[in-house]
Formats: structure tokens, sequence, C-alpha cells
């Protein structure tokens, strides 16, 4: 039987590849990588927006006129675009959020959301959200299957994927199998 050996010279092209383009995929691997965690750790909310959720008692009663001259009156609130009336209560469209006032009881209760530009960037990456990334998307992916790949050939001998490091790559491929079969 004849043992699988890549020459010397295939070698040395498939580390100087290796090395390159792992160096050009640095950033993407970024990208995705600070996302992934994000997305990982959503807990229900968009990690791309900060969200506050603010209540306030105003005087009961008020018509929305007088609402809005309420709501006006306090510089630092969001700016109030529109209220419109919906099961005796009134809906409040701010700028960068929403809100609903209470006529019986005078609560106030709004959300306003700001981006988190570093979040908010990079998640529309990962989920292809920008015009014209999916060609770059798609070199990330034929780039990791690269790596991937030739990183098995890089190192020869007792650490190589002949001796030890078939039973890496064995632990590796049994991972995902493990987690498909058992978290069903």
């Amino acid at each position: 039987m004849k043992k699988f050996t890549i020459s010397p010279k295939v070698r040395k092209w498939i580390r100087i590849l290796h090395r390159d383009i792992g160096f050009v995929m640095v950033g993407l691997s970024l990208v995705y990588g600070i996302s992934g965690i994000l997305l990982n750790h959503m807990n229900g909310k968009d990690p791309s927006y900060k969200v506050k959720d603010i209540s306030l008692t105003f005087t009961p009663g008020l018509t929305p006129g007088e609402f809005t001259q309420t709501w006006q009156s306090e510089p630092d609130r969001p700016k109030l675009n529109n209220i419109g009336e919906a099961a005796g209560k009134y809906r409040l469209m701010l700028q960068g959020g929403i809100g609903e006032y209470d006529p019986q009881t005078g609560l106030v209760q709004y959300q306003t959301s700001r981006k988190k530009p570093v979040a908010y960037w990079v998640n529309r990456l990962h989920y292809n959200r920008v015009k014209g990334w999916s060609p770059m998307a798609d070199i990330f992916a034929g780039s990791l299957i690269f790596l991937a790949i030739s990183g098995l050939f890089m190192v020869k001998g007792k650490h190589g994927i002949a001796k030890r490091g078939k039973w890496y790559l064995l632990i590796g491929l049994l991972i995902p199998i493990f987690y498909i079969i058992f978290a069903g």
C-alpha cells in the first residue's frame, strides 16, 4: 500500500496561500466573529440598538393638544411626531421611538432606540443586508473552506493529519454531529 504524501513544493505553496489568505481574512473574520457573539447573546433584543424604556406620569384626561403642549415643555424628551387614538389611549409616534399615553391614569410609557454603530454594521454585514456584499461573503466562505482543508496538510510527521491530527479532526467533525443528533 502506497503512503499518501504531499511533495515539499506543494506543501510550500499550501503554506504560502494559507498564510496570505489568512491575513486577508482577518478583518472579515472579526466582522463575523463579533456579530456571531452579539447574535448568540441577544436575549430577545436586537444587539444593534440600545433601547430605553421610560415611564412618566402626566395629568390624567389631557386632550391631544394639551398632551402635545405638556410633552414639548421638556426639551430632553424626543420630538413628538404624531398622536393617534386607539382603544381609549393615545399612540405616540416619537423621533427614535414609540409610546402610549393613558388619559384615564395619566401614565405615559415610551421606548426609544439608538443604533450602536459597530454592532449595527457588523450585524448588517453578517446578515448580508448591505448591497453588493454577497460576493464578498461568498469569497469569505470559500476562503474558510480553503483554510480548513489546507490547514490539514500544513503539518507533517507525528503532529500531522496522518498521526495525531486525525484524532483532532475527528473530534472537530463529531462536535456538530453530536449537536445535530442530541440537541434535536
